[in-house]
């Protein structure tokens, strides 16, 4: 059924905000008493907004204190939003997940989509780039809950005037599900394609609040294939640096971001339950690396159906992932999948570390990311992670420990339950345990292995960075097998050293966090 509704927009609405329980230096806004502020509007006109779907974006025009709306903002925001809408609609189709894209309410008449204009509690200055969007997004929260406004999805796009888009110190990235940009005056979709400093800052902001948006849809960084920049069809994505090329030179969305829109509440408009907490894991993963091809295979476990696996190629060569080439791949009905990714694809085949992420895309629209590490050498990938034939474990025992919690023992580093861990102890009289950690076994036999694996904690709280191995025939005398560096990631990590032996001690020689405490989920032979 159509939803209908009639809104009345004031070209010019100043609403008052105030924070609840939050100060900024000496100012106190958590004086529930006060009324909201509604300032009678200057001129006013009727729009008939609707929409055909459940869920749509909602649209924040956020004005600090003292600020002001910029010229025709409404006009201006709604023409963006609603080529914005053809453009990501256009990819959609492309890959084949049909006419969708982001729901808004709209008067289709006059091609107006519904934003609410609201004035923060403070100035400009009390919502700078860092830590301002949290400050914004308490506000906007606060106002909803106290008017008693029906919030239209769980996605929220916040945009707010500046005098100046190139000299400011507003918030401008994505934060979870929600996302923030700027508005100026000449921020208009009639600029874009042109050759002037107006078209150049057209394609860089409008690209710029698309890109931001699509943060807020739930897509990560990156970038376009070799392949695809080549080719005039695709060009830049729009998820790496296609804020610099939106609407002036070939822009597009790759499969990887489609196939996480296809589930995305605002894009699927299934009336049922989205971002339900589902959760998911790869067993029995395969990879290999054969005729220039990366090939990867595995089996999806989940609470909630996962119907198709983005993958992105990181280089770990530097902090951001705007230079992730990516994939994606359908998962059967038997929950299986496999890809081949020819890495002629990737920009960088240097000798540097990469990091492959697998997002697994449930139906409820939630994400389980899945990271593994391997690296290239000599032009090519060097492929350590997978699933391995392990040892078995029923013999295994622990034979001694540094030190362990009461809810965590060192038994449960060999108890094959990802979901449990050792933990160094750090209640009571032990507390002060700080590293080396260690936790010795007994395999109950003599036995020869090709290499260790290692699990850190699901929640990557107190993982191990180094650690060493060293094994026994008697349990006295330890010869030590190698020095390793785990990832900071939840997925086995494997590697390769040839021994023999009955016992073997793991030792935990520093943290991530740079800590005293240590925790690992498992530890296996194979």
């Amino acid at each position: 059924m159509m939803k209908k509704r009639i809104y009345k927009f004031f070209l010019f609405t100043s609403i008052t905000l105030l924070i609840f329980n939050c100060s900024k230096g000496d100012e106190d806004f958590s004086n529930n008493d006060r009324d909201v502020k509604e300032e009678v509007p200057e001129e006013e006109e009727t729009f008939n907004y609707t929409s055909a779907n459940k869920y749509n974006l909602n649209i924040i025009y956020f004005i600090p204190k003292g600020s002001e709306k910029r010229v025709d903002a409404h006009r201006r925001i709604s023409e963006i939003l609603l080529q914005g809408q053809e453009f990501y609609k256009k990819n959609m189709m492309h890959y084949g997940f049909g006419e969708k894209t982001f729901s808004m309410l709209t008067d289709n008449v006059k091609k107006r989509v519904k934003i609410t204009f609201l004035e923060g509690s403070q100035n400009e200055s009390a919502y700078p780039y860092n830590g301002g969007g949290n400050i914004m997004k308490g506000e906007i929260e606060n106002y909803f809950k106290n008017k008693s406004l029906k919030i239209e999805s769980d996605h929220y796009l916040v945009i707010t005037p500046v005098g100046d888009p190139k000299n400011n110190d507003t918030p401008y990235y994505g934060l979870g599900k929600w996302c923030f940009a700027t508005d100026y005056d000449d921020m208009d979709i009639k600029h874009l394609g042109g050759n002037s400093d107006s078209s150049t800052l057209a394609t860089t902001y409008i690209g710029g609040l698309l890109h931001e948006l699509g943060h807020g849809l739930n897509l990560p960084h990156n970038k376009e294939k070799v392949s695809e920049l080549a080719d005039i069809k695709y060009g830049t994505c729009l998820m790496g640096s296609g804020n610099y090329t939106y609407g002036s030179k070939p822009t597009f969305m790759s499969e990887a971001s489609c196939a996480i829109l296809n589930n995305n509440q605002i894009f699927d408009n299934i009336n049922k339950k989205y971002y339900t907490g589902a959760t998911g894991s790869i067993e029995d993963l395969k990879a290999t690396y054969e005729q220039g091809n990366f090939i990867i295979s595995g089996k999806i476990e989940a609470n909630v159906a996962v119907n198709n696996i983005s993958i992105y190629h990181d280089p770990a060569d530097d902090n951001a992932n705007y230079d992730a080439v990516s994939w994606s791949t359908k998962v059967a009905t038997d929950n299986t999948f496999s890809i081949s990714m020819p890495i002629a694809e990737l920009h960088k085949k240097g000798d540097i570390p990469y990091v492959l992420r697998l997002l697994l895309n449930h139906v409820s629209g939630d994400i389980t990311n899945v990271s593994y590490s391997y690296k290239f050498l000599n032009g090519e990938p060097v492929i350590d992670f997978g699933t391995k034939n392990y040892k078995s474990r029923d013999k295994w025992t622990i034979d001694s420990f540094s030190s362990e919690e009461y809810n965590a023992l060192a038994i449960e580093a060999i108890d094959n339950n990802k979901d449990t861990f050792w933990h160094s102890c750090w209640t009571g009289t032990c507390s002060s345990a700080s590293y080396p950690h260690f936790v010795t076994i007994d395999t109950h036999e003599n036995i020869t292995v090709e290499g260790f694996s290692f699990l850190q904690r699901k929640t990557l709280s107190r993982s191990i960075k180094d650690i060493e191995i060293h094994v026994s025939d008697d349990n006295k005398t330890y010869r030590k097998l190698g020095s390793y560096t785990l990832e900071n990631i939840n997925t086995t990590q494997n590697f390769k050293a040839t021994a023999s032996f009955r016992y073997f001690k793991f030792k935990a020689i520093s943290a991530y966090d740079k800590d005293r405490f240590a925790a690992l989920a498992e530890v296996y032979c194979f």
